[in-house]
């Protein structure tokens, strides 16, 4: 889609000469440029959704990953796999890392919790091709997991920790004050934890108070005055019994200001001032959302206008406002969310009001737009105990996509602005964006510059492979051999490979998902004989632990609350019989390998030692020879005889055939066993590699409803 197409005039209202055309040097200056530096950053986000908050070790975790596209947030078709670890926040080990497949922009996942994992907070992460890159500065992608041992009751506690340090912060409204120019001032409070608290404070004016403010929301607030070059002005601050002062300065002799005045249903209004002894010029208004440029207006500023941009053709989302000068120099910026109402309304019934347990539940949805239009929807849903969930967690798709992700640093309950429970949600809103504001957009022109060059890719959907002979044959033209991959679990699924005049080849997303749930291979159909470098440059999973040590996790505050309860555990009914405990043993052998190598070494085994078994069964007869017809290899594990000797002069027995009655069949001797053969012996014997395939769906369990079932009794002895 070309950028420009979007481009559309907004209505400005004065008294000055409005430009109905803009030039080409301002669309390729303001569209273009920040079309380019857009494009320099992820085009991929990814949110995470797991089946519940909290775990017991031996259970199952299911997840959903949506890779959406960064700019539009519709499903992504760029990338193919799915990186994800689970790491231990308190130690930072990744304890479980798997590869899966992107279908459509979206990941049906599974990973199990063993039951060696330590109680404690973890993080799920998950990365793209696309959605991390070298210089990635901010990482969003994240879940936080409680997992515990054993779930025999929960407390609850989340005091306000006392802490007497008061950070506070003051930002004006499009960046600066303006001596003699009305502004409005925005504040935030919060403590060494980056915590918000309520304060209350007096401005004072030449050590005259003005009038008093106090915080309306997560430490944050809003005051409008209009300050003088010329006078000294001060905050004072409270918090509880504490009390801190701060000068307020950083007040322009001359400049311009940008308001936004009213927000109306189809409608933003800003009002932009500039000082009297500053001459008439020409500015600019651009509105862009997430690097796309929406709307653009130019006019002749000589002392104030107003401007009104229509809505209608927005998206949902943070809009940056930037007004340039003549020059395209930015001069002012603001943040403003728009179309906030713009959602999906789902609406869902069941068929009853109470049910049994395992009883079929059938539940209805309905999905319809903001003018109640049905729609198709993507929708995941999960059903638990609140037992399990995490009220600490304040993370979802919606506040992720629409706001922690095009922000930088860690938020403080996100989902607060989206919830309709909340009256004064869209004016919270508006602090947030005032005091987080556009210097900490991920999107800006700054931001985006910071970025330097563009991205590099470090991770990739295919992987790359070398297939090289040792030496070179001399006056020989070399005949490239020809990969062959194949999972030995799934017979007659195989893919061939042809290789480079360098050597090389790629294994593409479809030859991983050959390999799903296990391994795939890559046989090199070479001669025997000759000897080849074969390997496989599969380090997604390291690349991604030696950045992400310099990548800060954005995960947005819990929210903060005063009280302690205690959640108790599930209880039985009366009519259930609880049985202390049930044991039951079974051996199980040691499983160091899958069956395929499992098989190779049998073969390797067997054609490299020179032991036979005669047919009298003894090993390494010497009356017999390995070629004798009854003669055969050994069983890993047997028992065999070995025929000794007395010797004489040494005074000894030794191996030999028995002589003038004097020999002897010793003493059964311990299990015969091969010399072990390592996995990387044995793929570099049979010239081949291997990598971990996608891990592949697992299915939830679900009941065969209108089906006769039988009943196992299991009888206990005392």
């Amino acid at each position: 889609m070309n950028l420009q197409s979007k481009v559309f005039f907004v209505f400005v209202f004065c008294t000055f000469s409005l430009q109905s055309q803009m030039n080409t040097v301002v669309t390729e200056e303001l569209v273009a440029n920040l079309h380019s530096l857009s494009n320099q950053k992820e085009s991929e986000s990814i949110y995470l959704q797991t089946s519940k908050g909290i775990y017991e070790t031996e259970e199952d975790v299911w997840f959903k990953g949506y890779v959406l596209n960064a700019h539009y947030l519709v499903p992504s078709l760029q990338s193919k796999t799915l990186f994800v670890q689970l790491s231990n926040d308190r130690t930072q080990q990744i304890v479980w890392k798997e590869k899966f497949e992107i279908e459509k922009g979206f990941v049906n996942g599974h990973l199990f919790l063993t039951d060696t994992l330590s109680s404690g907070v973890y993080t799920l992460k998950a990365y793209s091709s696309h959605s991390f890159y070298n210089n990635t500065t901010g990482f969003f992608a994240a879940r936080k997991l409680k997992i515990i041992k054993k779930i025999k009751q929960k407390k609850e506690v989340s005091f306000i920790k006392k802490d007497s340090t008061v950070h506070f912060s003051t930002f004006p409204e499009g960046g600066y004050l303006v001596s003699g120019m009305q502004s409005n001032l925005a504040f935030k409070a919060v403590n060494k934890e980056g915590e918000p608290i309520a304060v209350s404070g007096v401005l004072y004016e030449n050590e005259v108070p003005l009038f008093e403010f106090k915080s309306s929301h997560a430490g944050m607030g809003s005051f409008i005055f209009t300050p003088h070059i010329d006078r000294k002005y001060k905050l004072e601050i409270f918090h509880g019994n504490q009390k801190i002062t701060q000068e307020l300065s950083g007040i322009k002799l001359k400049g311009v200001s940008l308001q936004l005045v009213e927000t109306q249903k189809e409608f933003l209004i800003f009002r932009v001032n500039q000082s009297k002894s500053l001459p008439q010029r020409k500015v600019y208004l651009r509105l862009q959302i997430r690097g796309e440029v929406f709307s653009l207006a130019t006019a002749n500023l000589e002392k104030s206008l107003k401007i009104k941009i229509p809505l209608k053709n927005l998206p949902k989302g943070i809009a940056e406002v930037t007004l340039f000068d003549e020059e395209f120099e930015p001069i002012c910026e603001r943040l403003v969310f728009v179309n906030q109402e713009q959602n999906l309304f789902i609406k869902t019934s069941l068929n009853k009001e109470y049910y049994k347990t395992r009883e079929k539940v059938k539940l209805e949805i309905k999905v319809t737009d903001q003018n109640k239009k049905p729609v198709v929807a993507h929708l995941g849903l999960s059903i638990f105990d609140k037992l399990y969930n995490n009220k600490g967690d304040c993370k979802n798709i919606i506040s992720h996509y629409y706001l922690s992700s095009n922000l930088k640093g860690n938020m403080y309950d996100p989902s607060y602005y989206f919830d309709k429970k909340n009256t004064n949600r869209k004016e919270a809103l508006n602090l947030l964006l005032l005091t987080q504001g556009w210097r900490r957009y991920l999107w800006s022109e700054a931001s985006l510059e910071e970025l330097g060059s563009l991205n590099k890719q470090v991770l990739f959907d295919r992987v790359f492979g070398t297939a090289k002979l040792r030496k070179k044959k001399k006056n020989k033209s070399e005949k490239q051999p020809v990969i062959l991959v194949f999972n030995p679990a799934k017979v007659g699924l195989k893919r061939f490979i042809m290789l480079d005049s360098l050597g090389k080849f790629n294994l593409e997303p479809q030859h991983l998902k050959i390999g799903e749930k296990s391994y795939t291979y890559i046989k090199l159909m070479a001669a025997q004989k000759e000897r080849y470098l074969f390997n496989l440059q599969d380090d997604a999973f390291r690349t991604i632990d030696r950045l992400q040590k310099s990548k800060e996790i954005n995960y947005p505050f819990a929210k903060i609350g005063i009280e302690e309860k205690v959640i108790l555990p599930f209880r039985m009914t009366s009519d259930v019989n609880k049985l202390d405990e049930v044991l039951i043993k079974t051996k199980k052998r040691k499983v160091t390998r899958d069956k395929y190598l499992g098989k190779l070494d049998s073969i390797a085994k067997y054609e490299s030692t020179s032991d036979f078994v005669c047919k009298h069964n003894y090993l390494n007869c010497p009356e017999h020879s390995s070629s004798d017809e009854e003669s055969k290899k050994p069983i890993e594990g047997e028992i065999y005889y070995v025929l000794k000797v007395w010797d004489p002069s040494l005074n000894v027995f030794v191996e030999g055939v028995p002589r003038n009655g004097n020999g002897f069949i010793n003493p059964p001797l311990s299990p015969y066993h091969y010399p072990p053969l390592s996995d990387a012996y044995l793929l570099e014997r049979f010239k081949l590699i291997r990598t971990k395939g996608y891990h592949g769906k697992r299915e939830f369990y679900q009941t065969i409803y209108g089906v006769s079932t039988f009943v196992v009794t299991i009888q206990l002895s005392s």
